[in-house]
């Protein structure tokens, strides 16, 4: 019975003093229900027993499924019941799972000892001009000493190196560091049995501390980095600009060293940079003599252009090491090329895609038996000097100048005096319709009289300086050595006559 009619039923006979099959026909209900209404001084409707499930035969199966796989999707498990002859939907299977999946929990709050325990983990920080930026994140859980650092990929190379700057930033290590089942740290796990990934098993060996990797499903194992990462992204990150990485690393490293280690902290009521150093710092495994060698390491051959690609840029060795077998080692700021243990080539490394970064001196011995390559090479040269080598060129090639001569002594100059000034000298040559080499090489040494002519006299740099010629001493020779040089020369002379 509703509530509705129960309370119509009670008003229209306690009130109203209407007679029971009245109100039964007001209501268009059975007499019966009136009576029974009557007798209820308050509306209890006793509770319903539980409806059957097309679940209920296959719970235990779901339990133990979830048991050996926490994270197992309701899916999957529609999937493994139906084998059993389940027959219903999954919107029903997903209610039933909802609660089990978000079960409260309590924890024991524990209290770690100095140099005892450090949390580490990544934490994804947006993008800079279309670039993705991660954070690396590692806090000391006695004194919450904060060290942090931002990188490209989350790569085991930029996760170790993170390490390594955390290590010298603290000054030492401690003896457990605690993280999520991350792939740089751990590579297969089946429930306890964990196999880590070996490279950072060495690297752990190296610094001996012990890598602890949290249970499955269980962030309040690193709850103090969680709240840490947290705190980088609503106190930092939020209404910042960053121009670049760079420009993000510096600011961050200010952040930190002004604000996040210095300030009072929640939990502990003291800064952290106090509790470090006080209780903690000098109880820290001290560093190695030499560092873990963090770089990418990889094997590579050149191609007959004298390239090696690496992710989608390419890089330039020396000509005489075309198609060999090499190792490239790559760390966040340079891509180095090796002939065994010999380092042949370095560059800083780009994050751009599709790039070709090459060094000018490593195909100069092969431009000279290559003429026809080196005139690609020469005018690639100066067309990079932008959209005013672009028009020289173009007027040039109007000309009856023999191009590839005048394109290499361009490329020359630039080699002898510098970009800047070289292209100052092709605007002012434009500007008079004044094409070929020679001309620039004029207005190139016109400007340069220009500049010494400014300077005053007696000025250290000048040449025709007065005081300087008399402050410099010339070993005195023996006029001696003269006459016996002429005389010799003489001597020469005369036996040479018929």
């Amino acid at each position: 019975m509703k509530i509705e009619t129960w309370a119509s039923i009670r008003h229209l006979y306690l009130v109203e003093k209407l007679p029971k099959k009245v109100i039964a026909r007001e209501l268009g209900i059975d007499p019966k229900t009136v009576r029974r209404a009557l007798k209820q001084e308050t509306l209890s409707r006793a509770p319903a027993g539980p409806r059957a499930s097309k679940l209920d035969a296959f719970k235990d199966k779901i339990g133990e499924l979830l048991d050996h796989y926490a994270r197992m999707s309701a899916v999957r498990i529609h999937e493994e019941i139906q084998k059993l002859g389940y027959s219903g939907g999954i919107s029903i299977l997903r209610d039933y799972l909802r609660p089990l999946r978000t079960s409260s929990k309590a924890f024991l709050h524990i209290q770690t000892t100095p140099a005892e325990e450090a949390q580490c983990d990544w934490a994804y920080a947006g993008k800079i001009a279309s670039q993705r930026v991660y954070c690396f994140v590692m806090v000391l859980s006695f004194s919450r000493m904060l060290y942090l650092e931002f990188f490209p990929s989350q790569t085991i190379e930029h996760f170790m190196n993170g390490h390594l700057k955390a290590f010298h930033f603290f000054g030492g290590v401690v003896k457990k560091i605690r993280y999520d089942n991350l792939s740089s740290v751990v590579l297969y796990r089946i429930g306890s049995a964990v196999q880590f990934n070996p490279r950072f098993l060495a690297f752990s060996a190296h610094y001996l501390f012990d890598p602890s990797p949290c249970n499955v499903r269980s962030p309040h194992e690193k709850g103090r980095v969680e709240k840490t990462i947290a705190y980088v992204k609503s106190n930092f990150l939020s209404g910042r600009t960053f121009l670049s990485l760079t420009d993000l690393n510096h600011q961050a490293f200010l952040w930190r060293d002004q604000v996040a280690n210095c300030r009072i902290h929640g939990t502990t009521g003291k800064r952290p940079m106090d509790l470090f150093v006080d209780q903690e710092k000098s109880l820290l495994i001290p560093l190695p003599k030499t560092d873990y060698d963090t770089r990418l390491v990889l094997g590579i051959k050149s191609t007959s252009q004298f390239l090696v690609q690496f992710e989608t840029n390419r890089y330039s060795v020396p000509f005489a090491y075309a198609c060999r077998m090499l190792t490239l080692k790559a760390d966040d700021q340079w891509v180095s090329l090796y002939d065994k243990e010999k380092r042949i080539a370095q560059h800083p490394r780009s994050y751009q895609k599709y790039q070709v970064i090459e060094d000018p001196h490593h195909g100069k011995g092969l431009l000279a038996s290559r003429p026809h390559g080196a005139y690609f090479k020469h005018r690639d040269a100066l067309l990079a000097l932008g959209e005013t080598a672009h028009r020289y060129l173009q007027r040039l090639t109007q000309t009856e100048l023999h191009l590839p001569h005048q394109i290499k002594k361009i490329v020359d100059l630039i080699d002898l005096y510098g970009k800047t000034e070289v292209l100052q000298a092709i605007e002012h040559a434009l500007s008079h319709n004044a094409l070929g080499h020679e001309y620039l090489r004029n207005i190139i040494q016109a400007n340069r009289r220009k500049r010494a002519a400014s300077q005053p006299l007696g000025s250290p740099c000048s040449k025709i300086n007065p005081d300087l010629i008399r402050s410099t001493w010339v070993e005195e020779r023996d006029p001696g050595l003269y006459d016996a040089h002429f005389q010799i020369k003489e001597e020469d002379h005369e036996d040479r006559k018929p």
